[in-house]
């Protein structure tokens, strides 16, 4: 586990809608491939915002030319939190919410955290949930060379693969806690 620089909320945004509205832009004039390949190799290369972007088309699919795929959603967008991409971080809140809430109702990791210097309690939430998808990364080896080589199978929302991601954020309460009062 490792800080990684934060990308702000309005920056994240305003890459994110430029990103989208290129993709969009791109459907119209039939450069769809070309366009979206372009912000997938960004993605691949650790851009966080292009990462946030590829995650938003395959949660949404765009008939015709990319399937909806709610693993590869997942992956990209807590691959985009993890590499420090606020805006993404905001997006997986609700999911992240009930492991945030263990870690912030431990005063004890909180306290120790804030004295070793490893937060603050102006960056407590981004920081524990950069650091919690970070874990999920690292369980579930999330590699986004390997993600753009996966088959478009159309892959809506299933109980099945949201255990998968549950199971390895769970799993990263303890890295995560450790890694904040050491």
């Amino acid at each position: 586990m490792d800080y990684k620089k934060f990308i702000d909320k309005k920056t994240a945004y305003d890459g994110f809608v430029k990103y989208r509205k290129k993709i969009l832009d791109s459907e119209e004039k039939g450069t769809f491939e070309d366009v979206f390949s372009d912000i997938c190799a960004k993605a691949m290369m650790g851009d966080a915002i292009a990462e946030d972007c590829v995650a938003y088309f395959y949660s949404k699919g765009i008939p015709g030319f990319l399937n909806q795929n709610y693993e590869l959603y997942m992956s990209w967008q807590v691959l985009a939190a993890a590499n420090g991409n606020c805006f993404s971080i905001e997006k997986l809140e609700f999911f992240l919410k009930y492991v945030l809430d263990l870690i912030f109702t431990k005063d004890d990791i909180l306290k120790e955290a804030i004295i070793r210097g490893n937060i603050t309690k102006d960056n407590a939430l981004y920081v524990i949930s950069n650091l919690l998808c970070e874990g999920i990364v690292d369980i579930l080896k999330i590699d986004p060379k390997k993600l753009i080589q996966k088959d478009n199978t159309e892959e809506p929302f299933s109980l099945e693969t949201n255990r998968k991601f549950v199971k390895a954020l769970e799993d990263s309460v303890v890295p995560v806690a450790k890694y904040l009062i050491s």
